[in-house]
């Protein structure tokens, strides 16, 4: 079991590439299409500019490096748990397989790789992209519904349909109330995450939503102290909301 997190980093660096993809693509203003050719040399581009060899998007294996980690910490976790024994309510003890299914981790992977690209587009251009956050619940939703289907886990199922409709919910009061403070991607996002937080249980789902506010709090005052934003500047809360959901969920798996 020790080669699973290993295995778990390898596919993270081999899916960052696809990944940084379509951070590159969708680093772009709200309106705007996608970006289908260098902004330097107008040469057609897929994840690197082949024509003049310059720069786009994050920097060289940010994008890669991230997407491993969350892999690989998300495959630890699963290995901890194994050995550990602690199961699932209503699930008997036994193997990886039987403990946290491959179908289980896939949908939370499902959710990193998605979620990473999310990260760097908000970091870049503040705005979640409506494809990016419809991938992440849908593969997230998807999978999760497999696995309790296969491992007669219909409550967690129902847990995480709840969740992902709070956690929205949520979101979508914030916005109505702060327009300008919240965006509805922060909403759509919160769909996904609230799922993956929701399959786990209420006490994840509360854990992950707080620490997303915390980290982003932090944040914020960091940016303050150090002059370099004001209490009315506009941060990209995204990335704050996948850090916050991530580690309730490596918590809680």
């Amino acid at each position: 079991m020790i080669l699973l997190p290993v295995l778990a980093a390898l596919t993270g660096l081999a899916a960052g590439r696809w990944t940084r993809g379509l951070v590159v693509r969708h680093s772009v203003a709200e309106g705007e299409p996608l970006r289908r050719d260098c902004p330097h040399c107008g040469t057609p581009l897929s994840a690197r500019c082949p024509g003049c060899s310059g720069r786009i998007g994050p920097p060289p294996l940010a994008v890669e490096l991230v997407t491993a980690l969350a892999l690989a910490l998300l495959a630890l976790r699963a290995v901890w748990t194994a050995r550990s024994g602690t199961v699932p309510a209503g699930q008997p003890p036994g193997p990886l397989p039987e403990v946290v299914t491959a179908v289980e981790l896939a949908a939370y992977g499902w959710l990193a790789v998605v979620a990473v690209a999310l990260v760097f587009v908000d970091a870049a251009v503040h705005r979640l992209p409506d494809r990016l956050t419809l991938a992440a619940y849908l593969g997230t939703a998807g999978l999760l519904t497999a696995t309790a289907l296969l491992g007669g886990r219909l409550d967690d199922l129902l847990g995480a349909g709840l969740g992902g409709l709070a956690l929205a919910a949520f979101y979508l009061v914030l916005f109505l109330v702060n327009p300008a403070g919240m965006g509805l991607g922060d909403v759509k996002l919160a769909a996904a995450l609230g799922t993956a937080l929701g399959w786990l249980g209420w006490d994840a789902l509360v854990a992950g939503a707080f620490l997303g506010f915390l980290a982003g709090g932090l944040y914020g005052v960091a940016l303050m102290i150090l002059r370099r934003a004001g209490r009315k500047s506009e941060i990209p809360f995204g990335p704050f909301m996948v850090v916050g959901a991530f580690a309730a969920i490596l918590a809680g798996l």
